[in-house]
């Protein structure tokens, strides 16, 4: 409709006008950009204290004044969404007509003609829901934006670069509904659902011959295996993935059927694109002027530079109607404070190896008790094997049932080397459990966002 494109318009237009004022953001000196950071988060608290009746009851003995970040409490999903209604800032936001609003989205529908909504993919097993008003999604336009420079987007006219996106396939989620809003002609887009069957997206891809192409990488390595089998024949110029966990035998598959080094991302429906992946290829600057990404342990205590963290508390510097400050997100990721090559003064993460509901408690192979085992180990052993296109190992009762898609000339004894490799790994672990590897035509992905889910940890609690 004209009228959604011409909303698209008005917030695109200001963030491509600031773009080069966004970008040198990326360059403060680190004095200059704690400075940044201090302005914005004083505001964001003192708007919430002002505005939201659950942080004037949560920072009631907070003193007047620039705020400490450390000093303020953590904020869970439960937390939030329990109290919803008197935890956002504009009164006519309630939940339940928020909820009803995102069983009717399509594109890019606005609730009360101005606030987008999301819910989160739910992965660790506890959906909620986001929304942002037209001053904070212009900030999600403008990293979206700048996600695109770093990975080699550019809006090129008259002939305009034609884009292919794999991920989400509906508009209650973020990788979706930021590619959406940003649609206004800039670029020649095809929104592909990572539901769709493997031979309906290779059809649809070799009609359209996309020069960037962004996806979910369990996706793109499965497409990738079909270009490398000669069933898809594009060329695209840069690729970008984000959303799941990206295994370096993904990486090696993507590489191999294009000649192409894929960048990676980080999005988050609580602070949009969060980091991306420069041409140093070295981690994935954190954009450090739109959110707050403190890696702590178990007890929320900061862990230093180059050390792995338990999990993360976010906060979203922009977002004034729905307030997330130190929000506690489980991915499990190691920040550095090394300078990059590229000479962006953002901190990078250096890893980021899934959530820590993902970290399995299994049996002690000596003695009693359990032990954890992380899943990079995991999915380390099962991607050494390259006839094994795609898998999902999952914790039952009575061990781990891993199943596997297997390429077309997979030989018959794949299955059996996938449960040594797995039982070595395990054993390194100090771990010993009962392994059942099971071939399978597809793996039913996660609902709503269509996530691969890797690895699959009993539920707790």
């Amino acid at each position: 409709m004209l009228r959604d494109w011409l909303e698209r318009v008005a917030n695109v237009v200001p963030v491509l006008a600031r773009q080069r004022t966004n970008a040198a953001r990326a360059l403060l000196p680190p004095d200059d950009l704690r400075a940044l950071q201090r302005e914005r988060l004083t505001r964001l608290v003192r708007h919430a204290r002002a505005r939201s009746k659950f942080y004037r009851e949560l920072y009631a003995d907070l003193p007047p004044g620039e705020v400490e970040l450390e000093s303020l409490p953590v904020l869970t999903k439960d937390g939030m969404m329990a109290h919803f209604d008197d935890f956002v800032t504009d009164p006519r936001l309630k939940l339940a007509a928020l909820s009803a609003h995102l069983q009717t989205v399509q594109g890019d529908e606005r609730h009360l003609g101005e606030f987008r909504v999301m819910a989160s993919s739910g992965s660790s097993g506890r959906s909620a829901v986001y929304v942002y008003d037209r001053a904070a999604w212009r900030e999600v336009i403008a990293a979206t934006l700048r996600m695109g420079a770093m990975g080699g987007l550019a809006p090129r006219l008259p002939r305009r670069t034609r884009i292919a996106t794999v991920a989400a396939p509906n508009a209650r989620h973020m990788t979706f509904r930021g590619g959406a809003s940003i649609d206004v002609g800039l670029y020649r887009t095809c929104r592909l659902s990572v539901l769709s069957p493997i031979d309906e997206l290779t059809r649809e891809l070799d009609a359209y011959r996309p020069e960037f192409l962004f996806g979910y990488p369990s996706a793109l390595a499965r497409l990738a295996d079909e270009q490398i089998a000669g069933r898809l024949h594009i060329s695209p110029r840069s690729i970008t993935t984000s959303s799941e966990v990206r295994t370096d035998d993904m990486t090696e598959r993507i590489e191999r059927a294009w000649g192409v080094r894929p960048f990676n991302c980080l999005g988050l429906t609580e602070t949009g694109i969060t980091a991306m992946d420069c041409r140093e290829h070295q981690g994935l600057h954190l954009f450090e002027d739109l959110c707050l990404y403190e890696v702590v342990d178990a007890a929320n205590r900061p862990v230093p530079s180059g050390a792995p963290g338990a999990k993360v508390l976010v906060t979203n510097l922009y977002n004034l109607v729905q307030p997330i400050i130190r929000f506690e997100v489980s991915d499990l990721v190691t920040v550095t404070d090394d300078p990059c090559p590229c000479g962006m003064t953002f901190r990078r993460i250096v890893a980021l190896e899934g959530r820590s509901d993902d970290i399995l408690e299994l049996p002690a192979a000596k003695g009693t008790g359990t032990v954890r085992v992380f899943p990079f180990r995991l999915r380390s052993a099962v991607g050494k094997e390259p006839a094994v296109v795609e898998y999902q190992i999952t914790q039952e009762d009575a061990g781990l049932d891993v199943r596997v898609v297997l390429a077309r000339d997979a030989a018959d004894e794949t299955p059996a080397r996938v449960e040594r490799a797995l039982a070595a790994a395990l054993a390194e672990d100090g771990a010993r459990v009962t392994l059942r590897v099971l071939p399978v035509e597809a793996i039913p992905r996660e609902a709503g966002a269509g996530k691969l889910k890797l690895v699959r940890a009993a539920r707790r609690g």
